[in-house]
């Protein structure tokens, strides 16, 4: 599959300012030179501890905040340069963490999810027409609710009414930024089980953003792993699951939750917090929390390397023959 989205060298820093004249004297490293693609038609999943990067790559990808460096290219065409921000807006969409503050209160349902279509032209009986045909699609009654206003619907069916409203102006990617992390499981699948017919019959692609390890499985084709501002691995959705290459990667996938009684965890996976993102350590950004750190890891970064089939990289000296880790195979 070609990509729909093409991520390269992807920077941005967010400056931290204070004295009389509000100067610049440090900046957040919150996305740091991120390099990745989305074909077409999959679900790409994004993990990683709060404070990774992961919104604010998101951010990027719909233009709501502009990069410091690197480009981004939805289908073949640089934002900024060749596309321009309407035509990104009617081709990439989101759906935000917080269902009632994504909606405005003065507007009924109907309205809100005409308003994208109307903005780009479309008539308002039209625009209406498919708000009503979008409510359908997403399981809600237009009879019922078409003269609603978001106080009045519950968490899971504001959801779905920003589903419909990203789906309005016919994307083709829909990023889902925590999406369904604020529901309750029941309300939760049934939104999940949605979005893959939605998928299915609209034939979209999804930047899935969630610490649910377990829904990030369930709904995605490939999992990119972030820490610290950078990936540290990305791969098959089963290759990362049955075999994570990166110590962060296990780490996480210890923390996950298990019905199972002998998979209890017995102890923490990791300990600490991560570093400061103004001033992250130098290497691997890991090192410090890692339990394989060595000294090439201090001073070294690993950078993604090929640690599996199907495109499954990782950033870590353990993958990368004669590194100079010890767990590193020799050298060809």
């Amino acid at each position: 599959m070609s990509a729909l989205l093409s991520v390269s060298g992807l920077v941005k820093h967010f400056p931290i300012r204070s004295g009389l004249f509000g100067r610049a004297n440090a900046v957040v490293r919150a996305v740091d030179g991120v390099t990745f693609d989305v074909a077409d038609g999959e679900t790409l999943g994004l993990v990683g501890e709060s404070g990774c990067g992961k919104s604010t790559t998101a951010r990027l990808l719909i233009g709501l905040i502009q990069a410091d460096a690197g480009r981004i290219m939805f289908d073949k065409r640089s934002i900024g340069e060749t596309l321009t921000l309407t035509e990104l807006r009617r081709g990439v969409q989101m759906v935000f963490q917080d269902s009632y503050a994504s909606l405005n209160p003065r507007l009924t349902i109907e309205d809100s999810i005409a308003f994208g279509p109307s903005v780009h032209g479309i008539p308002g009986a039209t625009a209406r027409a498919l708000a009503r045909d979008l409510m359908v699609k997403v399981g809600l009654d237009p009879t019922r609710f078409a003269g609603r206003y978001p106080h009045e619907l519950s968490g899971g069916q504001r959801q779905r009414v920003n589903i419909a409203r990203a789906l309005a102006v016919s994307p083709r990617v829909v990023i889902l930024d925590e999406a369904v992390s604020a529901l309750d499981k029941s309300v939760e699948a049934q939104v999940l089980n949605l979005l893959l017919d939605l998928k299915e019959e609209f034939g979209l692609t999804y930047v899935f953003i969630s610490h649910d390890l377990n829904v990030v499985r369930y709904i995605s084709d490939r999992v990119m792993v972030m820490y610290l501002g950078e990936i540290v691995e990305i791969g098959h959705v089963e290759d990362i699951y049955a075999a994570p290459r990166h110590p962060y990667t296990r780490a996480l996938l210890a923390a996950m939750p298990s019905m199972d009684p002998d998979a209890r965890t017995a102890e923490a996976p990791l300990s600490g917090d991560p570093p400061n993102p103004i001033n992250p350590p130098l290497g691997c950004r890991f090192h410090p929390r890692c339990p394989c750190a060595e000294p090439i890891c201090a001073t070294t970064d690993p950078g993604l390397y090929v640690a599996g089939a199907r495109g499954h990289l990782a950033a870590c000296h353990m993958v990368i023959p004669g590194s100079g880790h010890s767990k590193a195979q020799a050298a060809a």
